[in-house]
């Protein structure tokens, strides 16, 4: 049986965190033994992988970087949950940091950040992302991308045979249509991920005020971050407030998704290397509608699961919205659609199968 060890920087919880606990619950169900090791703090995600009954640690650091200084601990730590590989989100000096460690299982690299494109970066930058990121190269197994677009960037860094894209998953059993979604009076239309600059929702917002926001339409805004009091003050200044929800971090997902009837990503310049909101809202029979952006005309059928508008386009994304909120038929099919296509790539445990065989011995 592989022991395999999943690190995350902390028990924030966010699309990659969420991910990376049901995979390795389901690493778990198919028969291997996982644990999670955290970086700085462990929680509120320590008391979901509790309730899994998924064994984790805490390296309690204050920053992520200070592993560098302990890379004997760091490495212990994993070793006592993995001894025969990890899983790193990202690569990187996390990676370096375990080989100087003495470290001596698999390694296996899963890029799943969002690349944030807010203007020109600094000297710092230019200089520390290479070198880091030639760090991980050196030290990691395999990477693993998890959509094609993402595949396409790494390669333009490092090219190498163990380089492979997987796509995320969802747990299908817990991320199930409502058939009364379709047959509410009210359309609720909803966002979830983390509140902050480059992810669209104050276009999402301006695409309400500029005619999504029609009788019996509500938008639900799930998540938390920096740019809530600015986006709170942009809903009220748009006139708002009567049909705008900010709900906060959501503990249960599923049942999100479940309350609304459209799904939203509107990624300005957060370039997503995935979209795990945009497949849990199919998975539940959802449409969605994205941005052009990074991985996300990946994930739909345009016209089939959902709508595709230019990022940062007001005008684009309140028509695709308010064609789907007036057509109850559209959204059945496309919701139906959605569903599908999630049980044919989408589904967690292919997923749990494909990351396991990276770890068979060579």
């Amino acid at each position: 049986m592989r022991r395999i060890a999943a690190v995350l920087w902390s028990g924030l919880v966010g699309g990659a965190e969420t991910f990376t606990a049901d995979l390795c619950r389901t690493l778990r169900e198919i028969g291997s033994e996982t644990g999670v090791v955290f970086v700085t703090d462990s929680e509120p995600l320590a008391t979901r992988l509790d309730a899994d009954g998924i064994p984790h640690t805490s390296l309690g650091l204050a920053r992520g970087r200070e592993v560098l200084s302990h890379p004997r601990s760091f490495a212990k730590a994993v070793q006592s949950l993995g001894r025969d590989g990890v899983l790193l989100l990202g690569s990187g000096f996390l990676a370096a940091a375990l080989r100087a460690g003495g470290y001596r299982g698999r390694v296996v690299a899963v890029m799943h950040g969002a690349t944030v494109e807010l203007g020109p970066t600094t000297l710092r930058d230019r200089l520390v992302i290479p070198v880091d990121r030639a760090m991980g190269f050196w030290a990691s197994d395999v990477d693993v991308a998890v959509s094609d677009f993402s595949l396409a960037q790494i390669r333009r860094h490092r090219r190498r045979a163990q380089l492979v894209r997987i796509y995320n998953g969802v747990d299908l059993e817990k991320y199930t249509p409502d058939a009364a979604t379709t047959d509410r009076k009210t359309v609720t239309m909803a966002y979830a991920g983390r509140l902050i600059e480059g992810k669209g929702v104050d276009v999402l917002l301006r695409a309400m005020a500029a005619g999504a926001a029609t009788s019996g339409v509500r938008l639900r805004i799930g998540g938390d971050g920096p740019a809530r009091p600015m986006l709170q003050s942009l809903s009220a200044e748009l006139g708002l407030n009567p049909v705008v929800e900010f709900t906060g971090w959501i503990s249960d997902m599923p049942s999100f998704w479940r309350a609304c009837e459209v799904a939203v990503m509107p990624s300005d310049r957060c370039v997503e290397s995935f979209g795990m909101a945009a497949v849990e809202a199919m998975a539940c029979g959802i449409p969605v509608v994205v941005t052009e952006n990074g991985a996300l005309p990946e994930l739909i059928d345009q016209g089939v699961t959902g709508s595709m508008v230019p990022r940062g386009d007001v005008g684009a994304l309140a028509d695709a919205l308010v064609e789907l909120t007036r057509d109850v038929d559209k959204r059945r099919s496309a919701g139906s659609a959605s569903r599908a296509r999630c049980e044919q790539q989408f589904d967690i445990r292919d997923c749990a199968q494909a990351y396991l065989a990276l770890f068979e011995p060579r």
